[in-house]
């Protein structure tokens, strides 16, 4: 069979696995979020905690099913590509398709610090090109500060409905279980999808993991910042990129982590373009967020600029640019 059809193939496979992944993370989402509003759990706090898990769910499935199966690079790759592909092509298309947006840095102080700490804290950890147990432990602990910060507020500021009469039908705890399971599945063959795919064009699989996973773990964020831009609710974009990201970087990187640890598989990444480009290009990101939290109204030629900067991030991870060489000549 000619390698031309067998990497199509395996293309269609990612495809097909991606769609599993993100429908089954969409129908667990759903219900957990109902099951929430039956307990009478506030629906802030759902937002800040069972949404913020469940746009990263896949991301997660992904990172505990590549590193047992020994290819921890997949996890970092697709947790750093999310991150740029978050701020870069959803940021920027947010900014491109509304008028008048703005985001503000001093009514959102703490997650702003949180997320430039989060960043910055993972980009050392993973600068040796590897994630140790203690830095794990630190991002989980760094993550808990951040769910009791939300928690405190959200008590803090709402009352709880005393009645709820939300009924949850059999078929819907089925419907639960059995995304769980598709979130594995759809996992597991995005997995062997990206190590083939890698093997047969001779990349590195942080490099299919960063761009095509990375993307379409990043669809669930994108519908809904294009439908928040749409009604101009800029706060919903912040807080769905800014929380899917300190998500991202303190969970799908440490949880994982402490799963490879316990089953004793190594943490490494064997790749130097990883921390000679997709490291600074997240940082960059995450800077460029941060200046655009300080205009009045954010000019429609950042949303160009971010959609650039991210076909820049795309082609250099294909390419293998070394940013400190591009930048020296």
């Amino acid at each position: 069979m000619s390698p031309i059809v067998v990497i199509s193939a395996w293309f269609v496979v990612l495809f097909i696995a991606l769609i599993i992944l993100l429908k089954s993370a969409d129908y667990f989402v759903c219900i957990a979020e109902k099951l929430g509003n039956k307990f009478n759990i506030h629906a802030f706090i759902i937002g800040a905690t069972v949404v913020a898990f469940g746009t990263s769910l896949p991301e997660l499935a992904v990172g505990i099913t590549s590193i047992l199966g020994g290819e921890p690079d997949i996890i970092t790759g697709t947790v750093v590509g999310s991150s740029v592909s978050n701020i870069l092509f959803i940021t920027g298309i947010a900014i491109l398709i509304s008028t008048g947006f703005v985001i503000r840095f001093d009514e959102h102080r703490i997650e702003f610090l949180l997320l430039i700490l989060s960043t910055i804290l993972c980009a050392c950890f993973l600068w040796d090109k590897s994630f140790k147990l203690i830095e794990a432990l630190i991002c989980l602990v760094l993550l808990a500060i951040y769910l009791v910060y939300v928690v405190w507020f959200s008590n803090k500021n709402f009352e709880h409905s005393k009645h709820n009469k939300i009924i949850i039908h059999k078929k819907e705890y089925t419907l639960f279980v059995l995304s769980s399971f598709g979130v594995w599945l759809g996992a597991k063959y995005t997995i062997d999808a990206i190590t083939n795919i890698s093997q047969m064009l001779s990349l590195g699989n942080d490099v299919i993991a960063q761009t095509v996973v990375a993307l379409g773990t990043s669809l669930p964020e994108l519908a809904v910042t294009v439908a928040a831009a749409r009604k101009k609710q800029f706060g919903i974009v912040l807080g769905n990129v800014m929380g899917s990201n300190i998500f991202n970087l303190l969970a799908v990187l440490a949880i994982p982590t402490v799963v490879g640890v316990f089953s004793q598989k190594p943490y490494f990444v064997d790749d130097d373009g990883f921390n000679q480009f997709a490291i600074p290009l997240m940082l960059f990101a995450t800077l460029l967020l941060v200046l655009v939290s300080f205009f009045k109204v954010t000019p429609r030629s950042f949303g160009v600029l971010f959609l650039l900067l991210y076909i820049f991030f795309v082609v250099g991870s294909f390419l293998k640019i070394n940013l400190f060489l591009f930048f020296r000549y």
